[in-house]
């Protein structure tokens, strides 16, 4: 039986939290590097995205030879999300790196408007206020210098991913999304080895038996949000209503980090803002 793109969408709210938590986990060691890091990802979630795709049957090579440019952008775009996120998740605790990374449905809806003509409206505003508000609460208190790197690269994160779900959705209306997601989990890790080729020499501890059963973890459910995501997107899902619906795994993640990764510092005002955020990128779908 076809399931409707709620259900994918639930999946992919759990998941996300879920790996968010693996993220801020690979990354707490001060001897973690997010590039080296996010090569070895991306490679990782290709090879499990690929198993799903072969074992639903859903792996087929793109054909239309047109789209070739928007991949590239992807693969750049992606990238660079990925690289920015394990640095944000470096530098500051999972909740407020998830709660900054909440502007990207406010890139994802301002492209929205300009490239699909989608309108404006007083809630979509108010939402806008009501996470740019939330943003403010965490960091209400003076900022470290290493608050503020972590801040620019969350935001960085949002600003590359936002763009490039955009993009994507122009390629998911001639093709499958699992085999885009297996595709666009190989095309980053490319660009990263091709820019980076030494990080993996420098970095024995990528070899560390502990790191690489947290990649794996990471990778997997990652895969699991990044599939469904897509097959809510194929299951035709307003992007105006799937984006702040998916932020809804906010709160949930704030509450998993207090409880898994003890971050309880200031913890009733995270999850007053987490509150904030998701009803602000709710309003803004």
């Amino acid at each position: 039986m076809l399931m409707n793109w709620e259900f994918f969408a639930f999946i992919s709210i759990i998941s996300t939290s879920i790996a968010a938590l693996f993220e801020r986990a690979l990354m707490r060691d001060d001897t973690s590097n997010p590039i080296s890091f996010a090569i070895i990802f991306q490679f990782v979630l290709g090879v499990i995205t690929l198993c799903l795709a072969l074992v639903f049957g859903k792996f087929i090579l793109p054909t239309d030879g047109t789209m070739w440019f928007r991949y590239i952008i992807s693969a750049f775009l992606w990238a660079g999300s990925t690289v920015a996120s394990l640095n944000a998740m470096k530098l500051l605790p999972v909740g407020e790196a998830i709660i900054i990374g909440t502007f990207n449905v406010i890139v994802t809806i301002t492209l929205g408007i300009i490239l699909f003509n989608e309108q404006l409206t007083q809630n979509a505003i108010l939402g806008t206020l009501l996470i740019i508000l939330a943003i403010l609460i965490v960091f209400s208190e003076k900022l470290s210098f290493k608050s503020k790197s972590g801040i620019i690269f969350a935001l960085l994160s949002a600003l590359f991913g936002g763009i490039a779900v955009i993009n994507d959705i122009f390629i998911l209306k001639t093709y499958e999304a699992f085999s885009y997601t297996t595709i666009m989990s190989f095309l980053p890790g490319l660009v990263l080895l091709s820019f980076f080729p030494k990080q993996l020499i420098k970095n024995y501890s990528l070899f560390n038996f502990k790191i690489i059963k947290t990649m794996m973890l990471l990778a997997f459910f990652y895969s699991i949000q990044a599939v469904t995501y897509y097959m809510a997107i194929e299951q035709n899902a307003p992007i105006s209503n799937l984006s702040p619906l998916s932020k809804s795994s906010i709160i949930l993640t704030v509450l998993l980090a207090a409880i898994f990764l003890k971050e309880r510092t200031h913890i009733p005002k995270k999850i007053f803002a987490a509150i904030i955020v998701t009803v602000g990128a709710i309003l803004v779908g």
